[in-house]
């Protein structure tokens, strides 16, 4: 798809079939608006409880990363550049990571613009649009993901519950639950056992949602259209791409709450300051497994934008375990590669 500028004209002799205006592109288009209004609507809807204590519009009081921290792993994003222990010790505290709210934010408002920007490509006849279907294909692949993205969250949190807040220690919990005893005995913590099935079903709803966008990101291979495609190296070849990226890693960070569930019902804990304790908590290596899917990913595309999320979250927001180090050093791996693979099929002859 080439757009109209002003001092560029158009191709003379198109190396591949191309049209002037394009209905389904439209479509596609609006499709992938729709679908991010869904997105944006369902994750405020599923905030979790308002500051006065109110449950949110699917009647759930727990936040998604409140659910995330309990079973934090040695992947999962926190602050920046933490330490081993202040990793987990933050997760305790509830915090969360703010990379969360960046990176979907970033990712809702650069796909809406790629929306708009098919729309407009679609119905300005000065605008070469070339792979016509595999622009709407990948489009509906897009939305399509969207929408499963938008329900993620709901599924995430069935099963479970936000915790007494008095009960911050364990010895605290202790007496919580004997307080909530009618008789005075000791009652001890439940775990709701549908959760640890809810928990799988949301990380195969991701991964399915990672499977539709990379078919997208491989339908269209926006990184190799003819000719001079700015909006299309703007806007869909790195949104595809990242957001794809995005949601791999997501996957995996859905796998290793699902898992520390299995393991730890009541949580995992953080590594006590001093003190040998790294033999219980050492890296994973799922983080290397993920980084080398990217790399495979970003390289058969290609695409060099897949493997970015990743690196950029293991290598700031994330300790510096030897498996997480890995990961990153593969991700970067399949940035040059995909870029090199790029630079090789592109025609940058304009």
């Amino acid at each position: 798809m080439a757009d109209f500028v002003i001092g560029v004209r158009p191709i003379d002799h198109p190396p591949e079939p191309l049209v002037e205006s394009s209905p389904g592109l439209i479509l596609g288009g609006f499709l992938i608006l729709a679908a991010v209004l869904l997105l944006a609507a369902f994750s405020w809807a599923a905030r979790g409880r308002s500051e006065d204590g109110r449950p949110d519009a699917f009647g759930k009081m727990i936040k998604v990363h409140e659910v995330a921290d309990k079973y934090q792993t040695s992947w999962s994003p926190g602050g920046f550049w933490p330490s081993k222990e202040a990793h987990g010790k933050s997760a305790e505290n509830g915090g969360g990571s703010i990379l969360f709210m960046i990176v979907w934010r970033f990712l809702i408002a650069w796909l809406a613009m790629s929306g708009v920007f098919l729309v407009l490509a679609g119905a300005i006849p000065a605008i070469e649009v070339f792979r016509e279907q595999a622009h709407v294909r990948a489009a509906g692949c897009v939305a399509l993901s969207c929408v499963l993205c938008a329900v993620w969250p709901v599924l995430f949190r069935v099963g479970s519950h936000v915790p007494p807040q008095e009960a911050k220690t364990g010895a605290q919990q202790v007496l919580a639950y004997k307080r909530r005893a009618t008789d005075g005995a000791f009652v001890a913590p439940t775990v709701d056992k549908s959760k640890g099935v809810w928990l799988w079903i949301s990380c195969v709803v991701l991964a399915i949602a990672w499977a539709l966008a990379f078919a997208a990101a491989a339908q269209l291979q926006a990184w190799t259209l003819p000719g001079p495609q700015f909006g299309t190296l703007i806007l869909l070849a790195p949104g595809y791409g990242l957001f794809t990226g995005w949601l791999l890693y997501a996957t995996f960070l859905n796998l290793g709450v699902a898992m520390s569930f299995d393991s730890y019902p009541e949580g995992t804990r953080a590594m006590p300051v001093g003190g040998n304790a790294e033999y219980i908590h050492r890296g994973s290596i799922w983080p290397v497994v993920a980084a080398l899917i990217a790399l495979g990913g970003a390289v058969a595309v290609p695409d060099p934008g897949q493997p970015l999320p990743m690196a950029v979250a293991l290598a700031l927001f994330t300790p510096r375990y030897r498996t997480n180090v890995c990961a990153v050093l593969i991700c970067l791996g399949g940035v040059a590669f995909a870029t090199w693979r790029m630079l090789t099929l592109r025609d940058w002859e304009f």
